[in-house]
């Protein structure tokens, strides 16, 4: 494993303990088969997502590549926002932790994409 990939999963997962009440290292290196079940939970799945996204672009960061901007989708907004300087990594998981677990608390549902024009999309009702 690459040192500085490491190095962020663990300060990542040292700032979780408190939030998750567990060490997220023990899901992302199980030592056995039944810790996939709990990253399947959204309260866990989101913070997993940001942990390994914010690795691995720190760890493209060492190695030279250097974004001009960025951009994300869900948690990768979180990612994109927090190296980009707008709040601290701790405020970053602080908050994810807390989004994943109110998500995951609310009722399971569906997700709809509408494939129509921003002035189409205005007069669709359902």
């Amino acid at each position: 494993m690459e040192p500085v990939f490491k190095q962020q999963i663990d300060i990542c997962a040292e700032i979780l303990k408190p939030h998750l009440n567990l060490d997220l290292r023990d899901l992302l290196y199980p030592t056995t088969e039944d810790t996939s079940q709990q990253l399947e939970q959204t309260a866990i799945t989101q913070p997993a997502l940001f942990v390994i996204e914010y690795a691995l672009a720190k760890l493209w960061m060492e190695w030279g590549i250097q974004p001009q901007a960025m951009i994300g989708h869900s948690i990768g907004e979180y990612v994109a926002a927090c190296l980009a300087g707008v709040f601290s990594l701790e405020a970053a998981l602080t908050l994810v932790a807390a989004r994943g677990k109110m998500m995951q608390s609310m009722p399971t549902g569906s997700m709809l994409a509408v494939p129509l024009a921003p002035e189409k999309s205005t007069t669709f009702i359902i």
